[in-house]
């Protein structure tokens, strides 16, 4: 997705264009220092005068950024708190070890190219995470883009000696993938799959330890059930055959809406057991008990 407001194109990682733009004002500085609530930030940015001009801060986007945590672990915090309260994982070591090393690697050498991402510092904490818990040898995810929310699963992928497919229909971001995974090492240990997803996870008879869901059907897909995020509930339905108790499910953009209905359906058919987080883009992660 290429990003242009009012003639000014935004590339790279949104999350530290709208940083740069915060970073100054008083009433950001208070909600990291988590002084006011995630309302009063958001009645601040509505009410600062400056934002009106700076592309980026519409309506709909100032009311995203105002559900980012100030706190990049408190989504991780939550929802692994609640999956070790409930007895389905046990944290017997520490699933962000490492992390920072990584990030900073990741940082210095990734190329966004002529794109954008939504991807948050709480997103990338969260899948670095979830894959240390489920030390994938097989990892499939579906609406992979440019690979940016991907590659944070990959060190965990690497270490368990194991291979992620990756999906996506667009070839220009899968090629983009592609050059930043061999960039970053993973050449061994990623396959960037240029193909509808369901068609893969159709016709695969391997077993996947960890499945990752961002995908977004065409608002016109002939299927209506793959239509726009509904197709969470079709892809999960498609990789039904391939997941066994333990499998981790990372779903980004886990929205509270009418489309996440089949997927709720069938999270529960398979008995998958999880908690969200209602961030800039929903997030959720699930185990199969």
């Amino acid at each position: 997705m290429k990003f242009n407001v009012n003639g000014q194109a935004i590339t790279g990682q949104f999350a530290v264009y709208a940083e740069k733009i915060l970073a100054d004002k008083d009433y950001y500085k208070d909600y990291i220092n988590q002084k006011i609530d995630s309302g009063q930030f958001k009645a601040a940015m509505y009410a600062d005068a400056s934002l009106s001009s700076v592309a980026g801060f519409n309506d709909y986007m100032i009311e995203h950024i105002s559900v980012m945590p100030p706190d990049e672990r408190m989504p991780a915090d939550k929802i692994f708190g609640w999956l070790e309260n409930n007895k389905i994982i046990s944290c017997n070591e520490n699933i962000y070890d490492g992390f920072n090393e990584y990030r900073k690697s990741v940082l210095e050498n990734y190329n966004h190219g002529d794109f954008i991402t939504f991807v948050y510092p709480e997103d990338e904490l969260l899948m670095y995470a979830a894959a240390k818990i489920a030390k994938p040898k097989r990892l499939f995810m579906a609406g992979c883009y440019y690979g940016y929310l991907g590659i944070w699963m990959m060190q965990s992928v690497r270490e368990n000696g194991g291979v992620a497919v990756l999906s996506d229909i667009d070839e220009q971001v899968c090629e983009l993938a592609r050059e930043n995974f061999k960039n970053l090492g993973f050449e061994n240990n990623a396959e960037i799959c240029c193909e509808d997803a369901a068609a893969i996870l159709s016709r695969r008879d391997e077993p996947i330890d960890m499945l990752v869901l961002d995908a977004t059907g065409k608002g016109d897909d002939e299927r209506p059930e793959f239509r726009g995020k509904r197709i969470y509930g079709a892809l999960l339905k498609a990789a039904k055959h391939l997941l066994r108790k333990g499998s981790v499910i990372y779903i980004h953009n886990m929205e509270h809406s009418p489309d996440m209905r089949e997927l709720i359906d069938e999270l529960r058919e398979i008995n998958a057991l999880g908690e969200s987080y209602p961030t800039y883009n929903g997030l959720g992660v699930y185990i199969i008990k």
